[in-house]
């Protein structure tokens, strides 16, 4: 891939590891608007691409009813999180998970271009659907169907969504996480760009010709990636799990572009520690290496950014 790779960061509570709690002593409670106000500063002091809000319909990041004690539980709304730290700034992308499954069309569109209308055109969506039994049931719905019909009315509503946009001028980017070839075809169908986890450049190899396969070629791919400075290791991340220096995580970042990406999404093992670094000291190694940015253009849109056409 030529030019300078991209590179955004993946929020989500205190940080990717379920017990980032334990290592942010100080830190605001994520209920609060000043933390993620802070974090996203952060973020943009860095240049970064866009930041994404995790989110799901469960209190915890877990796939079980049950509260685990040693997981954080309780998470604000992602979009309205995006919506608080919107008018502080200025060039950031800013993209909340918002799942299609049990939610409303028109309140997804209407909250989502509300959200780029105060971003002035940087915001984005990740799109996600609920499949567990327990989450169902907070809304008093029988079994989720399976992961085909799921992907069908994720389909339709993306496109309801669309839809609406044209109308309104709103044009928010589409993007997905995906780790299967029938998500690939999702995100080839509905999304501008899709989140894959390659393990290694074999299966980043692999999983490139597969969103190809899918028919994705027009789709932005960003490859995520688990980042801890401080050996915070979560064993257990769908994503591959990096724990070393700011040198080698650019080397990292500048292989996988090489390799064939477009960029990457760092997933923070500890927000408050491992944030700052990549802020601070990955993205000047970057800017020396490959040539990534050395400031954000005026009035630049995410998906003028991110090359998507309109």
């Amino acid at each position: 891939m030529s030019g300078a790779p991209h590179v955004a960061v993946a929020l989500e509570g205190y940080g990717w590891h379920p017990q980032a709690w334990r290592h942010s002593a100080g830190a605001p409670p994520v209920t609060s608007g000043g933390y993620w106000a802070e974090l996203v500063a952060t973020a943009e002091r860095g240049l970064l691409d866009f930041v994404t809000f995790d989110d799901a319909l469960a209190p915890q990041r877990r796939r079980r009813p049950e509260i685990d004690p040693r997981w954080l539980a309780g998470r604000p709304d992602a979009v309205l999180v995006a919506a608080r730290v919107a008018p502080l700034t200025r060039h950031i992308g800013l993209i909340p998970v918002a799942t299609t499954t049990h939610t409303e069309p028109a309140a997804l569109s209407e909250s989502l271009a509300t959200l780029d209308h105060l971003s002035q055109g940087r915001a984005g969506w990740q799109v996600r659907i609920s499949a567990s039994r327990h989450e169902a049931q907070l809304f008093g719905r029988r079994d989720p169907d399976d992961l085909g019909d799921l992907f069908a009315h994720a389909r339709g509503v993306v496109e309801i969504v669309r839809t609406r946009w044209e109308g309104g001028g709103g044009r928010p980017v589409v993007t997905a996480l995906a780790h299967t070839p029938t998500v690939y075809e999702f995100a080839a169908d509905s999304a501008d760009l899709v989140f894959v986890t390659p393990r290694d450049d074999e299966s980043l190899s692999t999983i490139l010709a597969e969103v190809r396969e899918a028919g994705g070629h027009e789709l932005r791919v960003y490859a995520d990636l688990y980042v801890t400075f401080t050996g915070v290791v979560d064993e257990r991340s769908d994503a591959r799990v990096f724990s070393g220096t700011a040198d080698e995580l650019a080397d990292t970042i500048a292989g996988w572009h090489r390799h064939g990406v477009h960029g990457v999404r760092l997933r923070p093992a500890v927000n408050a520690v491992d944030l700052p670094v990549i802020a601070d000291e990955v993205i000047p190694l970057l800017q020396c290496r490959t040539g990534f940015r050395s400031t954000y253009r005026p009035g630049e849109t995410l998906r003028g950014r991110l090359g998507i056409e309109s």
